[in-house]
């Protein structure tokens, strides 16, 4: 079943060298995106395709029961990924930095939600209908295309500050247990 997730719309984009000003990166990327469903996101803190539609879905039931705490639906997904209340610890935490080479670029799909998880529908071509606009993304913010997906490491969950031990689970299942307990 796992091997059957669609792709999260990601790209993985590398710089040629580390970002030495996040606000002039910030800036650049809001110039060049389309509208407000395009977000950057640290590189190591983005686990798997799992993950990811996890918090989207998060961020989605959020958003529809009228609980998001973030006001923007790009910040919404941050702080789940980040495993936080709190919005601007959650930018320190999962956001880029000074310093950071890679970044994600992330499309946040639009799609109706049901009640209950079992009613949504995943587009498998959610990622291959942006795949072009990225591109061009990448592009301009004169980075390259990373030709890998999300994949879990212990620097990315030091990173969104999981402190518990990490025992039987997998890294996969560290980073999804910190998104759900933004929500606790």
């Amino acid at each position: 079943m796992h091997d059957q997730m669609p792709w999260f719309p990601a790209w993985g984009m590398e710089f040629t060298t580390q970002i030495e000003d996040t606000a002039e990166v910030i800036k650049s990327f809001n110039k060049y995106k389309n509208d407000d469903r395009w977000l950057l996101l640290a590189f190591d803190v983005a686990a798997s395709e799992k993950h990811l539609w996890t918090a989207w879905y998060s961020m989605m039931r959020n958003q529809k029961m009228g609980k998001m705490i973030a006001k923007s639906i790009d910040a919404e997904f941050i702080r789940l990924i980040a495993g936080t209340h709190q919005v601007r610890v959650a930018f320190n935490n999962a956001g880029i930095r000074n310093g950071d080479q890679s970044v994600w670029i992330i499309r946040l799909p639009e799609r109706k939600i049901g009640d209950e998880i079992s009613q949504v529908f995943i587009n498998r071509d959610s990622y291959n209908n942006y795949d072009e606009e990225a591109n061009i993304l990448i592009e301009k913010m004169n980075g390259g295309l990373l030709s890998k997906r999300p994949a879990p490491i212990i620097e990315g969950l030091k990173r969104i500050g999981y402190n518990r031990e990490i025992t039987t689970q997998s890294l996969e299942e560290c980073f999804i247990l910190h998104l759900v307990s933004s929500k606790i």
